[in-house]
């Protein structure tokens, strides 16, 4: 099928949450998993939600799964979040950024992200009671925009690969009268050389790939997005290649009954909409863990086509704040429902 313009066609309600999946480290993380610089007086640190994002459009619901890479120390899990009751997202890359040297609090991009979307799309956090044509490319220039006033404290040399973003959202969800769709949105950097060691740093238009649904013709399965970006032929295999080599690790799991070995071989062979949602929760709760190292943190959740978004496996909660500190105040988990069009072919 072919993509949609996602100037156009990407609907996205009126409040959102947020999103955070393996990554290496660069020569541009001075610290273990986290880059520094000078910025005037100022240190800057960067630390990454490292991990990777297993998504999967069955019939009657879209499963997103995140889980950590354990990079080095102060790294972050990346977290799936609510952007609706009809989308979730995961947020990768550059999210935490700390002046070690300064009493702020560390800006955290994916805590910021739903408020950034809701500006842009002028709901001020409120109901959206119309007809709302909601734009992909408005979220990606409102994030872009944040990004550039954190980017420019950066005066050294970053070593990033040709095809590694900063940042990158990891969007997935059902439209009405389309189908599930997944998305992501790519924030690369450019530097110019000022001389003296000094250098600019400008972050470049996002770049969005429909991941689903796929090209006409291509197969609809299990999709990965890692964080950096690996080549598959050589980095650690994918779920779905485990699926198609038929791994000892997964294979028991895939054939528990008959229903979940059903949908399994539909998903494997390019026909995930036909599968069942909840044998491929169960065969993911199942696989992921006996992948992964013992301690890995997996969070999963999944859009019903019917009844919206669910938690599978919901992250903690957060701490309880240090007494006499006022708590965050927590924004609604289920918005307005977007307003969605545009048919999915099937």
């Amino acid at each position: 099928m072919a993509k949609r313009n996602p100037k156009l066609e990407f609907s996205l309600p009126s409040i959102f949450l947020i999103l955070s999946v393996f990554i290496c480290v660069h020569l541009w993380f001075l610290a273990p998993s986290a880059f520094a610089q000078e910025s005037g007086d100022q240190e800057v640190a960067v630390n990454l939600a490292e991990g990777r994002v297993v998504i999967c459009a069955a019939k009657d619901g879209i499963i997103l799964a995140a889980m950590d890479a354990h990079g080095e120390a102060g790294s972050q899990p990346p977290t799936i979040d609510i952007l609706s009751v009809e989308r979730m997202g995961v947020m990768l890359g550059a999210v935490e950024w700390v002046q070690p040297d300064s009493k702020d609090k560390p800006v955290r991009l994916d805590d910021e992200f739903r408020g950034l979307v809701a500006a842009a799309l002028n709901t001020g956090g409120q109901k959206d009671t119309g007809f709302r044509a909601s734009d992909i490319e408005s979220v990606g220039i409102a994030v872009l925009e944040r990004i550039r006033v954190l980017a420019g404290q950066l005066h050294h040399k970053i070593n990033l690969g040709e095809d590694e973003p900063l940042i990158r959202i990891v969007l997935a969800g059902f439209v009405r009268d389309y189908g599930p769709e997944a998305w992501t949105i790519d924030y690369r950097i450019r530097q110019d050389d000022l001389g003296n060691g000094i250098w600019r740093t400008r972050v470049l238009r996002p770049s969005y790939d429909q991941l689903y649904p796929p090209e006409k013709g291509k197969p609809k399965t299990f999709m990965e997005v890692r964080y950096p970006p690996e080549n598959r032929a050589t980095g650690e295999p994918e779920l779905l290649d485990l699926l198609q080599q038929n791994d000892a690790r997964v294979s028991k799991i895939r054939t528990a009954n008959d229903v979940q070995a059903k949908s399994l071989a539909l998903a494997v062979e390019g026909q995930s909409q036909k599968s069942d949602a909840a044998s491929i929760v169960n065969f993911l709760k199942a696989a992921i863990p006996a992948i992964t190292p013992p301690e890995t943190k997996l969070t999963m959740a999944k859009v019903d086509y019917d009844g919206g978004f669910q938690w599978i496996l919901a992250p903690p909660k957060p701490p309880a704040p240090p007494p006499g500190e006022k708590p965050q105040e927590k924004p609604p988990e289920e918005p307005e429902r977007p307003t969605l069009r545009h048919k999915s072919e099937n």
